[in-house]
């Protein structure tokens, strides 16, 4: 399955109940607190799904994932192996 950003929004907004309307793609999400632990948790299986890679305890790292488009970026890394 591919990350599109349609999707990775989605799943932000469904998973932060917060309004993604209002939140840019270079917003930052967890040091504004907008993402929680919790959320990293089923955001990382999130992308394990929609990359098809496994993600290991080395590619948790707040640069990669703070902003809608680093998530992106990161997810497109991760699928090309």
């Amino acid at each position: 399955m591919t990350l599109t950003r349609e999707v990775l929004r989605e799943f932000l907004a469904t998973k932060t109940r917060a309004n993604f309307d209002n939140v840019g793609d270079d917003d930052e999400l967890f040091s504004t607190g907008l993402i929680d632990s919790f959320a990293m948790v089923e955001l990382l299986g999130f992308l394990e799904q929609h990359t098809g890679s496994r993600l290991g305890p080395e590619d948790i790292d707040i640069d990669n994932l703070d902003s809608v488009n680093r998530i992106l970026a990161f997810g497109a890394a991760q699928a090309q192996g």
